[in-house]
């Protein structure tokens, strides 16, 4: 009997050797897989951040273009208020733009000409022949005669 309870002593050991080695191997696996776990979350961390630092540059390059369009256009604006408010010379701009511009000159009254009747012949000016206006010394002189 003292060799059934041997081989049952060396069996509980080998049971509780395994789980101890398993237990002990977890462990350690354990913080590898902590150090992998946390090393991968770094370097995703900084790919990240890395990204989100060249979407802000792009952003910031655009907002830098908007607002110096905007400054120019702010500066030709503020030119022509100088320019118009200090010489009167200069023509006005146009307050109405030019389609009320043409809508008010199709509205003003149409002025007619007046036919007026001269007194004398105007000149002919059609070359050599036309004879409309063209007169011979003789039919003068005949009709003076």
């Amino acid at each position: 009997m003292d060799w059934i309870v041997g081989l049952l002593l060396l069996v509980c050991g080998g049971i509780i050797g395994f789980f101890a080695a398993k237990f002990s191997q977890k462990a350690s696996s354990d913080t590898q897989s902590g150090l992998a776990i946390e090393q991968d979350l770094k370097r995703l961390m900084s790919e990240q951040a890395a990204i989100h630092i060249s979407e802000s540059r792009q952003l910031l390059a655009t907002i830098e273009q908007q607002s110096q369009l905007l400054k120019e256009q702010l500066e030709n604006y503020e030119s022509l208020l100088t320019q118009t408010s200090h010489d009167p010379d200069q023509p006005q701009m146009n307050y109405f733009g030019e389609q009320a511009a043409a809508y008010l000159r199709n509205q003003s009254q149409v002025q007619r000409p007046v036919n007026q009747t001269t007194d004398y012949q105007p000149r002919d000016y059609a070359k050599a022949g036309t004879g409309l206006f063209k007169g011979t010394a003789k039919s003068s002189s005949s009709t003076g005669e």
